[in-house]
């Protein structure tokens, strides 16, 4: 059996004795001689190296001691220094990666350094409590906040009792709404559903737009949008109405069934289409028709070519003759031909022979492209009045677009024989002489339109009808 200690031993023994000396002086204040000491330490480890690197676990903790040492005298650059003589010997030394982090916290301008130092101990122990608040609160002093949170939740995660650590902070930074949400999370994990409402009415205090707080608050309270139209009011009061809109309908996003925001908003802005729109359909789905298709009409006047509260009027009435007309007329106005052409059939149908009617309904024909059948209705207008002028305009023109050119001007000679000043009949008539290439005619019907209605002058250098004739010496000298 070997007799006397080690090299190792030997090494340990003195390196120990050492530190000690130097606990002893910092425990006497007497730093300077303790900071000696421990200059000391690193050299004669140094100087062992051959020993040290027999154990590097061992030695490891050593250096780290040595580190904690200078830190807490305030030696940073020194603490440095031996935290990473520390992870040289072991790079797997996780108290020697959190310290170092903090000792860069401490000096000026590392923060990015102990970031990485954090980094690197959750490499070797992702859950690692310590250091993933460390790591927080470095990217909160970087402004890296989002990062912070996140990693603010993970600890949480890890252990919700680290709520304290955002209790505290929420103290220091009570206008900070991301550390309000941190709250509002923690509640939510132990299930206390009052004080996670409170958490989150405090970030929209903060921050208006919040859409998850405004989210979260409307799941939490569904019926109750006081939270929000307190809100809205106060941003009216300070003259910000349209920051208050948009936190109404961000909240109706949420809850759109909520008729207190849809009032509210509509109190601001009671010509809002698409609010009254939310209105109507809920009001509807509660069977409350009336009240709906008084909100339809109210659509209907901002914006005509919205027919719903026809729609909606004729599910409860589909004979109502006066409704169906002007759903017809509505859907003609807004361009809709089509579907006013099927509104004014459904007329007929149900025996309506008047001469608007058929006016209208040849009018849809005319837009559609369906002349023939044009001519057809307009004639049954002059069936009923033979001096309905804008009927044998209508006519003409269905006549004209067939190529019927005699036929178009029989009916165009109806409507100046009627009335001898109507522009638009002499200009079709210059048009259809011009498809003939009747120079001499075109003359005299061309000069009279333009004479009755200057616009004709630059219309006719654009229209297609005249093309034919376009270089004739006479069509220039009437149009130059």
């Amino acid at each position: 059996m070997p007799l006397g200690k080690s090299k190792e031993e030997k090494v340990l023994d003195e390196i120990r004795g050492i530190l000690d000396e130097a606990s002893e002086n910092i425990q006497s204040g007497e730093n300077l001689k303790a900071m000696y000491k421990y200059r000391q330490a690193i050299r004669f480890l140094v100087d062992k190296e051959e020993v040290v690197s027999q154990d590097p676990k061992t030695f490891s903790k050593i250096y780290l001691k040595i580190g904690k040492g200078f830190y807490n005298s305030d030696e940073h650059d020194q603490a440095i220094e031996a935290f990473e003589l520390a992870l040289d010997l072991d790079p797997k030394n996780i108290s020697a990666w959190l310290n170092k982090a903090m000792t860069y916290v401490s000096m000026n301008e590392m923060n990015e350094y102990a970031l990485l130092c954090l980094n690197e101990a959750l490499k070797l122990d992702p859950s690692n409590q310590k250091a993933l608040l460390n790591k927080a609160n470095v990217l909160r002093i970087l402004g890296r906040k989002d990062e912070a949170y996140k990693t603010y939740e993970k600890l949480m995660e890890e252990n919700p009792a680290n709520v304290k650590h955002i209790h505290k902070m929420v103290k220091r930074t009570p206008d900070d709404p991301g550390l309000w949400h941190l709250e509002a999370k923690y509640f939510e994990i132990v299930g206390k559903d009052d004080k996670v409402a409170k958490a989150y009415e405090k970030v929209l205090e903060l921050d208006p737009d919040d859409e998850v707080a405004l989210k979260k608050l409307a799941e939490l309270r569904p019926h109750d949008s006081l939270f929000v139209t307190q809100k809205a009011e106060k941003l009216i009061e300070e003259g910000k109405e349209d920051e208050a809109k948009n936190l109404l309908k961000k909240s109706l996003a949420n809850d759109p069934e909520n008729m207190d925001i849809i009032d509210y908003l509509l109190r601001i802005d009671d010509n809002d289409i698409e609010v009254l729109r939310m209105k109507a359909e809920l009001l509807e789905k509660k069977g409350e028709r009336p009240r709906a298709l008084k909100t339809y009409k109210t659509i209907h006047e901002l914006d005509t070519s919205d027919i719903t509260y026809y729609n909606k009027a004729l599910e409860m009435n589909p004979k109502n003759k006066p409704l169906l007309y002007r759903k017809g007329d509505a859907l003609y106005n807004s361009g809709k031909f089509r579907g006013a052409l099927e509104t004014y059939n459904k007329l007929v149908e149900l025996g309506e022979n008047d001469i608007d009617l058929w006016h209208n309904k040849g009018a849809c024909l005319y837009q559609l492209g369906e002349y023939k059948k044009a001519i057809d209705a307009f004639d049954k207008v002059l069936e009923e009045d033979k001096d309905e002028l804008v009927a044998w305009l209508s006519k003409g023109a269905a006549h004209f677009q067939l190529g019927d050119y005699q036929d178009a001007m029989e009916a165009f000679n109806e409507v100046v024989k009627r009335e001898a000043d109507t522009p638009s009949a002499w200009y079709y008539k210059a048009k259809i002489a011009a498809k003939q290439g009747n120079i001499k005619l075109l003359k005299p019907l061309l000069t009279r339109a333009i004479k009755l209605n200057e616009d004709y002058l630059e219309e006719a250098k654009e229209d297609e009808a005249f093309d034919g004739i376009r270089d004739e010496p006479v069509f220039q000298e009437i149009v130059s």
